[in-house]
């Protein structure tokens, strides 16, 4: 049985921050070759992190999200739409420490009256959450390539003349000119605002790789093109970075596992971190009950290795896994009843979370919803979130495609041939 919001929230116990130590992530079995912050090839050196920045153990200490091995270390991406329940807040507040609010579902209220904004909304979700959480840390939805119609305050002020059409799918989108100066200039005001008078920590960059070298603007607007705009964009990030404050945190979607062929500066997402302090990896085991669209063991492994490569950079990363489904891949299932739902992502469960925890280092988080609306998981929660598990007692041992890892309450095995996940939990219950 689905257990209930109130029945599952913690009212008192947030997780305490342990002594800081040195990341465990499972990079040599993995066949990562790099551990070093590196200046990708087609990122010039003006572009690189600037002078001053700080060493990767010294970057944790500067306005990270609370962290510890005690338990999962979980993240919360949610839509808030017009605005969430008290409780719902409260439930976010005692079960997660980081969090980001995205627009969600417009009202036809919340399109025609211009007093409804997004900005005002996440403004009230964020004081709200800190009222309950003070140590929580919450991001600000804020898209680098075009503009989303809930941000209207933000909408508003944006200068003219500095977007240009695009035919994106089925929608006619207004791309950001990101060589024009006014444009980032504005766009990284709004992310200031984000932190500064929205009461945020940062933002959520989705759209940041909107520009790279391979995208489907890229095939359509030439390769000449792309890379100024790409070039404007770390500029743009950059300067949002100076206007929010060295505290703040971007966060960018997404960074995949290298595809076939590439070397792992070259995945989606890699050539970014260097302009962010963090990402999602938002594709592990995506819409996996379409055969055709299930992920391969090869580029599951690579996806691992990718997040454990990051955190030994000092990123931020957060480890998006779906259960099986996800809001479009099953319209079946989404037609029957949110218990059904949740009954299937606790039966897929033990996978994702096994393969996170096999190359989890420092200041990895763990998200699993089959969506980003309210309805689609984030309010549900697992008894395994609920278990001790103690710090990792050392990196990930290999052999062919199986993985094995200790952690001081629990051993964690990991078959990507027979996609296979066991957790040994050896106290499976939280102390009272």
């Amino acid at each position: 049985m689905k257990p209930t919001m109130e029945a599952n929230t913690v009212t008192t116990s947030y997780r305490m921050r342990p002594p800081l130590c040195a990341v465990l992530a499972a990079l040599m079995v993995l066949g990562a070759s790099s551990t070093a912050k590196e200046t990708p090839a087609e990122l010039p050196d003006s572009s690189a992190k600037p002078a001053g920045t700080p060493s990767v153990a010294a970057k944790r200490k500067v306005g990270y999200p609370h962290f510890s091995w005690d338990r999962v270390p979980v993240y919360a991406h949610v839509g808030l739409g017009d605005g969430l329940k008290p409780e719902q807040y409260k439930f976010l507040a005692d079960h997660y420490d980081f969090i980001a609010f995205t627009g969600g579902r417009m009202s036809r209220e919340y399109r025609t009256n211009k007093e409804i904004t997004f900005e005002r909304i996440v403004a009230g979700a964020a004081r709200t959450i800190k009222t309950h959480n003070p140590k929580a840390r919450v991001l600000f939805y804020w898209s680098g390539d075009f503009g989303r119609d809930n941000a209207k305050i933000s909408n508003a002020t944006r200068p003219k003349n500095v977007t240009f059409p695009f035919k994106k799918g089925t929608r006619n989108v207004q791309l950001f000119d990101t060589t024009n100066p006014a444009l980032r200039s504005w766009w990284a005001s709004v992310a200031g605002k984000a932190v500064h008078e929205y009461s945020c920590d940062g933002i959520f960059l989705d759209g940041g790789t909107a520009y790279r070298p391979d995208s489907s603007y890229a095939r359509v607007l030439g390769k000449a093109k792309t890379r100024k705009l790409e070039q404007g964009m770390f500029a743009m990030i950059k300067e949002a970075k100076k206007k929010m404050g060295k505290d703040s945190i971007i966060l960018l979607n997404p960074l995949h596992g290298p595809k076939k062929g590439q070397k792992q500066e070259e995945a989606l997402g890699w050539r970014y971190l260097n302009v962010v302090d963090g990402a999602m990896v938002d594709d592990f085991d995506r819409a996996a009950n379409i055969i055709k669209r299930r992920q391969g063991k090869k580029y599951i492994a690579d996806t691992i290795k990718t997040m454990s490569a990051a955190a030994k950079r000092g990123e931020i990363v957060v480890f998006k896994a779906w259960p099986g489904f996800t809001w479009w891949s099953d319209p079946k299932l989404m037609k029957k009843s949110h218990a059904e739902q949740y009954a299937v992502s606790v039966k897929n469960l033990e996978f994702p979370l096994a393969c996170f925890l096999i190359g989890a280092g420092e200041h990895c988080y763990f998200c699993y919803t089959w969506g980003w609306l309210p309805d689609y998981g984030t309010f549900d929660w697992y008894p395994q979130f609920d278990r001790p598990l103690g710090a990792p007692k050392g990196d990930a041992a290999r052999t062919g495609w199986t993985f094995r890892r200790e952690f001081k309450h629990a051993s964690v095995f990991v078959d990507l041939e027979k996609r296979i996940g066991k957790i040994d939990w050896k106290q499976k219950s939280a102390p009272a």
